[in-house]
């Protein structure tokens, strides 16, 4: 488990889809792909994997840092075509992940929880005549609502909510199952936010950081 989410967070795994991306749109003489028209709709699953976070308490107490395990995401989405290769789209995302270590401390355990709300741009490189599959990118804004359910040392440290503003950048490929109708798709997405702003059970206030990695696995159907 552990190495899965050591890979995740290397920064080589998003250089490297960015490279074969941009390798795959080279051809520039391509044929027009069969995209969709109009809207569609898309559901998603995948492995997510978080990075390591701080308590900060800004000086109030001494600072936590705890390590995650690698967990699950799972997201929906409302998009339409723009034009022929950009398309807009509106998505509802959650991630969750439990706590791995909290050092300094023992006995540590919870989860961390995010849902996000996103509005989506991408574009579709236009070369599935050679390739037989559609590259695209894409990048979004919106807000995250958080839960932490942390505990430590015997005891609950955290249960609390919080929100912050979040974006997300996105790489993946598109796979036609049925032409113009039904596709498969798989992609990386890197999703950060601002700090949030939690309560512990002893009242200190702390910020945290939320830096994810996530590979999720799609369809997608136009209407």
């Amino acid at each position: 488990m552990q190495m899965q989410l050591r890979f995740l967070r290397r920064g080589g795994l998003a250089a490297s889809v960015v490279v074969a991306l941009l390798s795959a749109a080279v051809p520039c003489r391509a044929q027009d792909a069969p995209l969709f028209g109009g809207f569609y709709g898309a559901l998603g699953v995948g492995v997510v994997g978080l990075e390591d976070s701080h308590l900060d308490y800004s000086g109030a107490i001494a600072n936590y840092r705890i390590e995650y395990d690698a967990g699950w995401a799972a997201s929906g989405a409302l998009g339409f075509r723009l034009r022929r290769y950009l398309r807009l789209e509106v998505e509802i995302s959650h991630r969750e992940n439990d706590v791995f270590d909290i050092d300094p401390g023992v006995d540590a355990d919870g989860t961390v929880t995010s849902t996000t709300y996103m509005v989506n741009g991408y574009y579709d490189f236009p070369v599935f005549s050679l390739t037989g599959f559609i590259p695209y990118i894409g990048v979004g804004l919106g807000r995250a609502q958080f839960t932490q359910d942390i505990r430590l040392d015997g005891g609950r440290l955290s249960d609390a909510s919080s929100h912050a503003f979040a974006y997300q950048v996105i790489g993946g490929m598109e796979f036609p199952v049925i032409s113009r109708r039904m596709s498969a798709t798989i992609e990386y997405r890197y999703l950060a936010t601002t700090r949030p702003l939690f309560q512990d059970m002893g009242g200190f206030f702390y910020h945290t950081d939320y830096d994810s990695h996530s590979i999720v696995f799609g369809l997608r159907w136009a209407f």
